[in-house]
């Protein structure tokens, strides 16, 4: 099946594609020569794993990482991440950004159709979740957390929001080629409209307790880069 079909039927098949439309953009500014990301890395990651006692042994999975920034930083600093992603040149690229080095440490998943062998003391997901709009596919990703961490496995999981407002786009639309900003050197680009969805507290909670993970700890965090306000969460089994 050449790429065009490919791409025909995840735009037939929305309901269960949607989300694969960010594959697309970051193909479309990679190919222009550019990082969609801020190349910050997220100072609550770091910050998680040092109040949690993370040493270099510890098994940790960076979950939707994106074209890499916070996975690279701590795998320069010698923590032991393992990194995935569903878009195949985000993974490329983070390969490419670190000459190869890491490259067994970076992988494509879907995380809805295929699992890990690993379980994980850590987690992190950075900027993901809201990616997801339809209610199963947002299950399915604390299913997925739950289902890789060790028994006294902790996760870290930060969304777009600020607990109150709630919204959420037509994912009709993902595939829609709309015209964006690229943050980092704000020009401008066509690139897929993609999904969003934002929750208040209360449903974040509720999906979380429904997946049988346990909230530690919440907050709200500007210090997201690209995002000026995220619901922060601290989970565990």
């Amino acid at each position: 099946m050449n790429k065009a079909i490919q791409n025909d039927s995840k735009k037939t098949d929305l309901k269960n594609n949607y989300y694969k439309a960010y594959d697309e953009r970051y193909k479309k500014v990679h190919e222009e020569g550019i990082l969609w990301e801020l190349t910050d890395p997220s100072p609550v990651v770091e910050k998680f794993l040092k109040l949690n006692k993370a040493s270099s042994s510890s098994k940790i999975l960076d979950l939707g990482c994106g074209e890499g920034r916070d996975a690279i930083y701590l795998l320069d600093k010698g923590y032991n991440v393992f990194a995935v992603d569903y878009s195949q040149n985000t993974i490329d690229k983070c390969n490419e950004l670190t000459n190869n080095v890491f490259k067994k440490n970076f992988k494509q998943l879907d995380l809805f159709d295929n699992n890990l062998k690993t379980k994980y003391d850590f987690i992190y997901s950075i900027s993901v979740l809201h990616m997801f709009v339809l209610d199963e596919h947002r299950i399915k990703f604390f299913e997925f957390i739950y289902n890789h961490l060790k028994k006294n496995g902790k996760a870290l999981v930060t969304v777009l929001g600020d607990g109150i407002k709630e919204k959420k786009s037509d994912i009709n639309e993902a595939f829609s080629i709309t015209e964006r900003t690229v943050q980092k050197t704000n020009k401008k680009i066509n690139v897929t409209a993609t999904s969003c969805r934002i929750v208040d507290w209360n449903t974040l909670e509720s999906e979380v307790l429904g997946n049988k993970l346990i909230i530690e700890k919440k907050w709200i965090s500007n210090e997201i880069p690209g995002f000026s306000e995220s619901m922060c969460i601290i989970i565990r089994k």
